[in-house]
């Protein structure tokens, strides 16, 4: 410290009014002031010791609490770094509290922190809203924001007035004074050690080689330990992003490195200590990264025990051990309280999200209160100093107090079953991985992975595969700029030497990643009851669709990606003179014998329009024709069935025909029109025909949903899967329906009729069921998006996530039911991908509707978005995003079944995922081309470039009309 900073921090300056106060000045403390200042906010910071490091500042006073002399960080530097300021390479792997200290002052020097840092200042009352009382009487008024920074290490979780240790006659002591062995409570003493946390593992190693006699280590319902090192590298970067791909907690990969790594190298619960064996699953409770304790058990210098039984005097007994020991010293490692000493109360369930207290408007927060199961506090407390900044800056907000009780309530009854035996002790406790995500998307920080896996694959390799967790990644962002590539260097530099243990585990790691892959492509969906299959699939929805749809830019793609192609208007309008010149061409001489070449014209032609890869002729003209006669039999076999149909009906059930041929291309399936496919494609424009109806009474489609949703799962008393239904209209006289539906009987016995149709190909009681129900899945979505025509005057007005919502379920329901009904089961993968499609599709529906939706004053997101007084910009960008994403190019174990074309390698199922995308692309262009008094001037122009032809082309070309035509009359 400078001379001319001293007399600065000596005193604290007697001011009326301070924007902000943070309380406490280690460093949760200084990360705060550190953001505070930098959001422009007149923040400053009291401290009621003579220096700053809280608990890290080292003091040989017994009374005043912190370090012992020997300490050093359990975590690693990897999780120690503050994301802008890293440890000099100077400092080891596990800095001593000397060198942490060092650290901390060097970061207050190089932010310019020491002008708003005050020292000897200790706050003895805090009142609301928010007047200060420090120890000398002086006060800071009209306080705007406070922010508490005093740690969790301050007050002693100390139980020795309580029974069974009120019975003890020996001496006690409790870690917070621990200073040094040398000490004569401790000399030649047998002493207990009570508590698993790492400090009591360290003073167990300390004194027992130095001046205990006996050293006991006591801890009661068991422990997670693991080592520090792990050959020549801290164990705890083998915390890699990999490991929380399919989750936070007990997945494949937490489970491989649980039983091929920790458990063969360190023994169960990570000492093979039965005494100390853990009564909760791996990361359901904090890890110790003390290990070495158990080194010492092993050359007999530390007893483990369990927890006390009994205690008489000095002769302590434990659990399930009759043979009591007598010891003369209990050395307390029992943890702190969270506690304030400045408030009249606190109670951390009361934090939303561990940060922000309720009831005071948002001005009261808490940083440090997380601690991490494994990894550092000081990592969580930088992102929750950033968050807080944000906030205070009024740059982020925070939702209303209702939504923030509900969401309080919702975390602890999941954080009570997450972590059994520390939700009392540790209500703190969190998983990095997910607590660091939940703030990193407060903050809109999290790394962009989808992004970076199209624009920067190797860096997305490396962050996801092939690293730790570090700090930096919340400053990676999408590796533009100057700043995030100086962070994205900083985390490479975490990575150990290519000669250490952390590259051959993470092998593993990704064998074991790939072998689940493919584990979950062949694995099918099981279930035993619909209700389990409706949760298992609505979960299944989420993750592959608004996860995805939620981590989207609002932006275009860039053309970094190969599928997006920028065109200036000449190219569009040669692209059209190309098309029109074989229009013509095929009309003169499409029977000659230029047929062939006409062919390969084409199929080149629609290859270079969509920008796909390119696949031999002949596979692409047997799909054409195979088209052109399914679409044929399916208008004729409808007009058959009802003769009333009208054109335009059957040409929007006809859509997803084409769809389930293309499935069945993929799964290298037969062409055909099938009975099953048939009816479903006829029954939901029936069904829409019923529900979306206007002057059908509520009551009738209660009752439709019903006595549908029971036909759907359950089929006919009088179901005989011997009887094949011939195609003829059933009799209205033989349904039996409540009286709401007599009206429409003519209805509702047509939906019936395509439910035979199905039953003719897909026996019910077999393991087919899963075919009905997908059936009555979209059924139960179809009556949920009955809420999208909810209004004010109805009381109710859906919002933005419930439209959301209905929208993923409702589009990805109806393709999961086309999945079954074309191969009767589906793997776990199938099902993602057609989630993922089906919602796809029904934006675009949603899209190509919108200026009739607006009138019917039906919400979907595009007229909420409008509702909402915005552009459509936004979600029309996410949609053109949303189709470029990875799932829509997926690979299955069918792919390798279909023709693939020898020069490109491009199979026929690729080639056709990849057409529907860029096809799907195309479609929400001209959709869009329609909507220009909806978008901003700037944003159509831009989206035009997009586009194969101009925008006044392409909707008057109405590319799906056209195509209709093209594959049912067989132009070529």
């Amino acid at each position: 410290m400078t001379e001319f900073e001293q007399p600065l921090l000596l005193e604290t300056e007697n001011r009326n009014k301070h924007g902000v106060v943070v309380i406490g000045g280690g460093w949760t403390g200084l990360y705060a002031l550190k953001y505070l200042l930098g959001e422009g906010l007149d923040a400053h910071l009291y401290e009621s010791r003579s220096n700053i490091g809280g608990i890290w500042y080292f003091a040989e006073n017994e009374a005043i609490g912190g370090v012992y002399k020997s300490a050093h960080a359990t975590s690693s530097k990897t999780f120690l770094h503050a994301s802008d300021f890293p440890f000099p390479s100077s400092v080891g792997e596990f800095p001593s509290h000397e060198e942490v200290l060092a650290y901390l002052h060097s970061y207050a020097d190089h932010f310019k922190l020491w002008s708003n840092i005050h020292l000897n200042s200790k706050i003895v009352r805090v009142e609301p809203q928010w007047i200060l009382t420090f120890d000398d009487g002086l006060k800071i008024v009209s306080c705007d924001y406070l922010v508490v920074c005093s740690g969790q290490h301050q007050i002693a979780n100390d139980p020795r007035s309580t029974y069974p240790f009120n019975q003890f006659t020996g001496t006690f002591s409790h870690s917070i004074a621990y200073k040094s062995p040398y000490d004569n409570k401790f000399t030649n003493k047998r002493i207990l050690i009570v508590g698993g946390g790492e400090t009591g593992s360290d003073l167990a190693v300390e004194l027992s080689v130095t001046v205990a006699k006996t050293v006991y280590m006591s801890i009661r319902e068991g422990q997670w330990f693991q080592s520090r090192i792990l050959g020549q590298q801290p164990a705890d970067v083998m915390y890699t992003m990999l490991m929380r791909i399919f989750g936070y907690y007990n997945n494949i990969l937490v489970r491989c490195w649980r039983r091929m790594f920790f458990v063969p190298m360190w023994g169960i619960g990570g000492t093979g200590v039965r005494e100390w064996a853990p009564t909760v699953p791996f990361l359901h409770g904090f890890i110790n990264k003390s290990r070495e304790v158990v080194d010492h058990i092993a050359l007999d210098r530390v007893i483990p025990k369990r927890g006390i039984a009994n205690i008489d005097r000095q002769l302590i007994t434990f659990d399930k051990d009759e043979t009591p020991v007598e010891v003369d010293h209990i050395l307390l490692c029992t943890g702190y309280q969270w506690t304030h000493p400045f408030f009249p109360s606190s109670d951390i369930h009361d934090l939303y999200k561990l940060v922000f207290a309720s009831g005071v408007n948002g001005t009261l927060a808490f940083v440090g209160t997380a601690r991490p199961v494994f990894g550092s506090i000081p990592a969580l407390a930088e992102l929750q100093a950033r968050w807080v900044a944000a906030v205070f800056s009024g740059r982020c907000h925070l939702p209303s107090e209702k939504v923030m009780a509900q969401r309080r309530r919702a975390y602890w009854t999941r954080h009570a079953s997450l972590y059994p035996h520390d939700h009392k002790r540790l209500k703190q406790l969190v998983n990095l991985f997910e607590f660091t995500d939940v703030i990193g998307d407060e903050l809109g920080v999290r790394v962009n992975l989808f992004y970076l896996f199209f624009r920067h694959p190797s860096a997305w390799f490396r962050i996801y595969c092939a690293s730790p967790w570090s700090p930096f990644l919340f400053r990676i962002g999408r590796l533009s700029s100057d700043d995030e590539k100086l962070a994205y260097q900083r985390h490479r530099a975490c990575i150990p030497k290519k000669d250490q243990t952390f590259h051959r585990f993470n092998d593993v790691m990704l064998g074991a990643w790939f072998l689940m892959v493919d584990l979950n492509a062949d694995s099918y969906f099981e279930f035993t009851s619909y209700e389990e299959f409706r949760k298992e699939r609505l979960a299944l929805n989420y993750d592959s669709t608004l996860k995805l749809w939620y981590s989207l830019p609002n932006g275009l793609p860039s053309v970094e990606n190969r599928l997006v192609r920028r065109q200036t208007s000449k190219q569009q309008r040669s692209r059209l003179r190309k098309l029109k010149f074989f229009a013509f061409y095929c009309t003169l001489f499409k029977k000659t014998f230029l047929k062939k070449k006409i062919q390969s014209n084409g199929f080149r032609l629609w290859n270079e329009t969509l920008n796909v890869p390119t696949l031999k002729d002949e596979s692409l003209y047997g799909i054409y024709q195979s088209m052109g006669r399914i679409t044929s039999e399916f208008l004729s076999k409808g007009q058959r069935y009802d003769p009333t149909i009208s054109f335009e009906e059957l040409f929007k059930a006809g859509r997803t025909v084409w769809f389930m041929i293309a499935f069945q291309m993929q799964l290298n399936l037969p062409l055909i029109l099938t009975d099953s496919i048939f009816g479903y494609n006829m029954l939901y424009p029936y069904t829409d025909d019923l529900v979306d109806c206007n002057d059908i009474s509520r009551e009738a489609k209660k009752d439709f949903a019903k006595v549908f949703h029971e036909r759907l799962l359950h089929g006919e008393s009088t179901y005989d899967p011997k009887v094949h239904f011939d195609g003829k209209q059933s009799n209205v006289e033989e349904l039996n329906l409540p009286s709401s539906l007599q009206p429409h009987a003519n209805r509702v016995v047509k939906i019936f009729d395509m439910v035979k149709f199905i039953e003719n190909d897909w026996r019910r009681g077999t393991e087919y069921d899963g075919v009905y129900m997908s059936l009555a899945t979209i059924h139960e979505s179809q009556m949920k998006s009955t809420l999208q025509h909810a209004t004010t005057d109805d009381g109710y007005a859906p919002t933005m996530t419930q439209v959301e919502q209905v929208s993923a379920e409702k589009g990805g329901a109806s393709l999961i039911a086309a999945g079954f009904l074309i191969e009767g089961r589906l793997t776990r993968a199938k099902m993602a991908y057609l989630e993922y499609l089906g919602f796809g599709l029904q934006l675009l529906d949603d899209l190509q509707d919108v200026k009739e939706d607006m009138k019917n004053n039906h919400r979907t997101i595009f007229t909420q978005t409008l509702a909402e007084g915005q552009t459509l910009d936004a979600p029309t960008a996410r949609l053109i995003q949303y189709c470029y994403c990875a799932p829509a190019f997926e690979k299955f174990s069918d792919d390798q079944r279909t023709v693939s074309d020898q020069t490109t390698g491009v199979t026929l199922a690729q080639y056709v995922r990849v057409s529907m995308m860029m096809f799907s692309v195309v479609l929400v262009l001209e959709a869009a081309s329609r909507l220009q008094d909806f978008y901003s001037k700037e944003f159509y122009s831009e989206l035009a470039s997009l586009s194969p032809l101009t925008f006044n082309d392409l909707k008057a070309v109405r590319v799906e009309d056209k195509l209709w035509a093209i594959v049912r009359n067989q132009w070529f």
